[in-house]
């Protein structure tokens, strides 16, 4: 079932924590003589603030939350043919897991 206009913008008021209720939005929209045109205008308006209110809590918890925002570095993006020395060889191998399938221990230096 489709809500009413009066139904979503009491849902974006609670998005947005305000004391709106359907009933009475339609109160004041019936004694201000609001036209369909601008009651469809208050709906639009409600649903970006409460759109734009979710998106920015988003966006705050994501931040908060210290996640890498960065693409990590596996071994299929890595470039060896950066890699110079002795024992690169070995390096390029490492992607194999044949070190850890044979409980070796493995220590980076540098």
């Amino acid at each position: 079932m489709k809500e009413t206009i009066f139904e979503q913008v009491a849902a974006a008021a609670s998005v947005l924590k305000l004391d709106l209720s359907a009933e009475e939005f339609a109160s004041l929209a019936e004694d201000q003589e609001f036209s369909e045109t601008g009651l469809e205008a208050v709906q639009m308006l409600f649903s970006y603030l409460s759109e734009k209110k979710q998106q920015t809590t988003i966006q705050t918890l994501l931040k908060l939350s210290r996640l890498p925002t960065k693409v990590p570095k596996t071994f299929e993006n890595f470039d060896f043919s950066l890699l110079k020395g002795k024992d690169v060889e070995r390096l390029k191998v490492l992607a194999s897991l044949n070190a850890i399938y044979s409980h070796r221990n493995l220590a980076f230096i540098g």
